[in-house]
């Protein structure tokens, strides 16, 4: 895995000596949109060296060919061989690694899956409204395949990018790794099982990895957000974007810097108590 660093702006002076992240090395998973995006961009400001990789190659460049300080690396985190060879490049490049945010993830294993999903969601959402009574099936439409796809992305991605950085964090001296879940790991809503049980199994390698890697200074915690306003979350209806906001007490999404805020505070030294932990972000969501 080669990382391709980005072209700096001749306009902009040298990023923040004085952020709170001035001089750590961070790879960022999912990089070129929605929270891993914002994320990048975030801790580049706040002075770290980002290696931002994605699956979009053509997304990444499009999203970080003129930010300071951010490398690009295209990556399949359910590739186990890349991500083994992604960190290796980060040693070699680099010398040493400090932060791991594992945003990467799919809400479906292909577009048609993911149409499917949203026509189920408007059924009910109109069921609701008229007082009919409406019953999704989504056990019966699920396929080996389609419920392995969303585990090799969503939990054996993560578990293979904790597994490859946690010797070059263990050689740095530590670190923080930061996993993103979701709402829907913490809550019982009716949707596709491999959505939920992928993300809470995110949460519970999060506590196991926490209590192998505290003895080493490597802090491992995550978050489960809500609606957060994302170009996936646009593409769903109004209507069921306004039935998952009318769920919150907070009747609006939250931005994506809004949850990069979270990730960089549990990366940062300010949240250097904190380990096995979840925060949700979610406008009250989960409570």
């Amino acid at each position: 895995m080669t990382l391709t660093p980005a072209v700096p702006e001749t306009s902009t002076t040298a990023f923040a000596t004085a952020g709170r992240l001035h001089g750590k090395v961070a790879v960022i998973t999912g990089a070129a949109s929605g929270i891993g995006l914002s994320t990048a961009r975030t801790f580049a400001a706040e002075g770290a060296i980002v290696i931002a990789a994605d699956l979009s190659a053509d997304g990444l460049a499009r999203e970080h060919s003129t930010a300071e300080n951010i490398h690009t690396a295209p990556l399949d985190v359910a590739d186990s061989a890349a991500v083994n060879e992604l960190f290796a490049d980060v040693e070699a490049k680099h010398g040493r690694l400090d932060i791991v945010i594992n945003a990467a993830g799919v809400n479906a294993p292909s577009r048609a899956a993911n149409e499917k999903l949203v026509e189920s969601n408007v059924k009910s959402f109109r069921a609701a409204q008229s007082g009919e009574e409406f019953h999704p099936d989504f056990l019966s439409d699920i396929s080996d395949e389609d419920f392995r796809r969303v585990m090799d992305v969503n939990l054996f991605g993560p578990f293979y990018v904790i597994r490859a950085a946690a010797p070059l964090l263990k050689r740095t001296g530590g670190g923080a790794i930061v996993n993103v879940s979701s709402a829907a790991a913490l809550m019982g809503v009716p949707m596709p099982l491999y959505y939920p049980a992928s993300k809470a199994g995110v949460l519970g390698m999060t506590r196991g990895a926490a209590a192998e890697l505290a003895p080493f200074n490597i802090r491992v915690n995550a978050i489960a957000p809500g609606a957060v306003d994302t170009p996936l979350f646009r593409q769903q209806p109004e209507e069921i974007t306004g039935m998952l906001i009318g769920m919150q007490p907070i009747k609006r999404p939250a931005t994506p810097e809004e949850i990069a805020q979270t990730l960089l505070f549990l990366s940062s030294e300010a949240g250097a108590y904190y380990t096995g932990q979840t925060l949700s972000p979610s406008g009250g969501l989960h409570m």
